[in-house]
């Protein structure tokens, strides 16, 4: 019976067969995680995006020797097929799961999906990773939590939630502490919650702290929310 695998790339790279972890080289978590991030790849195009330092031959043969390793490791884990290699679409991948959900969640939204935890979840593809073929993959996940968060805090703020709705803003300024839109909706929904003065005060923090670390001013959104708090 062939073994059941997760790929778990949030955070910090493993592999688990049957509930037990698998360690591999890190040139073997590389091509599991490009095949992962970018489904099917031919094998020539793998070999030059793993290895554009050295020879196209010499990066063929690195990418055979790799993937022998993981067939013998973990048999079953991926396809060669015609000079293409995928990941088997039996493997569970926690970034494929998570970018998922939240593009359901962004698409047809209710009060009850808005309180998952799923929106809670910031962590970030592989990121001590410093890949160029990772980089663009890296920063789509983030820009799907920051949309996921806020568009959740605002139906939040809708709905009378708000203290649900602050901590979505929280967790979207943890990912992007200079957001301006998600100042706004932390800002609304600390206010909401009874306590204006200090929503004021630290939306005026925040506005200062655009002027002088990134030397811009606040945009329009930023300060209609500073006039609604203070006329409050």
């Amino acid at each position: 019976m062939a073994a059941s695998y997760e790929i778990e790339l949030l955070d910090r790279w493993r592999l688990i067969a049957d509930c037990q972890p698998v360690k591999l080289r890190l040139r073997e978590q590389r091509v599991l995680t490009l095949l992962a991030v970018h489904g099917p790849v031919s094998r020539r195009r793998m070999a030059g995006m793993l290895w554009p330092e050295t020879t196209e031959t010499r990066a063929a043969d690195s990418l055979r020797v790799s993937l022998c390793h993981i067939h013998q490791q973990c048999p079953g884990a991926i396809r060669c097929d015609d000079g293409w290699v995928e990941i088997d679409p039996a493997v569970s991948v926690d970034l494929h799961t998570l970018r998922h959900r939240l593009q359901h969640l962004l698409l047809a939204p209710d009060a009850e999906s808005l309180q998952e935890d799923i929106f809670l979840n910031t962590r970030q593809l592989l990121p001590d990773w410093d890949e160029p073929w990772l980089f663009e993959e890296q920063e789509a996940l983030r820009q799907l939590q920051l949309r996921a968060l806020e568009t959740a805090s605002a139906q939040l703020l809708n709905l009378g939630l708000q203290h649900r709705a602050w901590q979505l803003a929280q967790s979207a300024l943890r990912l992007d502490p200079m957001r301006e839109s998600a100042a706004s909706l932390c800002a609304r929904a600390e206010s909401g919650q009874g306590n204006n003065a200090s929503a004021t005060a630290g939306l005026l923090q925040f506005i200062g702290r655009l002027k002088t670390e990134l030397g811009v001013e606040p945009g329009p959104e930023l300060l209609h929310t500073l006039t609604q708090l203070r006329g409050a």
